[in-house]
């Protein structure tokens, strides 16, 4: 009897054995699928962006080259044309290099079609070489100042790097 007692605890141990080690895989499984999820959420919230910031200076990188264009015609000073053509060329590669990165990030940046802000009234007033020189000057100051607060508030990396390096030019 003690046998046959005993050849029924076996399979009862089993189970038991198999039950309880089941249990603990699938506890040991939750707590690593709750760590990927929040890993996964850090990961967000370290590449956010202002989409305002970053449309704001396409905005303002589309006018500084549309000035540019302007100034280039306008203009004819040897030294001026060749500081003009130098930041109509760089702020194209700005450009470029702002749409992959809009891209990379899922952004859609709107075509801007802009004049410049040119006032025609000021332009028959004033000499129109100093104005449209002016009005490119303030035009990269405000967009310093956008580069600027890009660096110091978006937590996205690439769009750091984009604003420091667009900096020095």
């Amino acid at each position: 009897m003690k046998k046959l007692f005993a050849a029924q605890l076996v399979p009862c141990k089993l189970f038991l054995l198999f039950a309880i080690s089941f249990i603990f895989s699938c506890v040991n499984q939750e707590e690593k699928s709750r760590d990927f999820l929040f890993n996964e959420d850090e990961n967000n919230v370290e590449t956010t962006i202002d989409f305002n910031l970053v449309e704001a200076l396409n905005k303002s990188n589309q006018k500084t080259m549309k000035l540019a264009t302007i100034t280039f015609y306008q203009i004819r000073d040897r030294e001026t044309l060749q500081l003009v053509l130098k930041i109509k060329k760089d702020h194209q590669k700005m450009d470029s290099e702002l749409k992959k990165l809009a891209e990379k990030n899922l952004i859609i940046i709107p075509q801007i079609v802009h004049n410049g802000d040119i006032n025609p009234d000021s332009i028959k007033k004033t000499n129109i070489d100093f104005y449209l020189l002016n009005l490119l000057g303030n035009q990269m100051k405000n967009q310093i100042a956008l580069l600027d607060k890009i660096e110091k508030t978006s937590q996205n990396t690439d769009f750091k790097i984009l604003a420091i390096k667009s900096k020095k030019i």
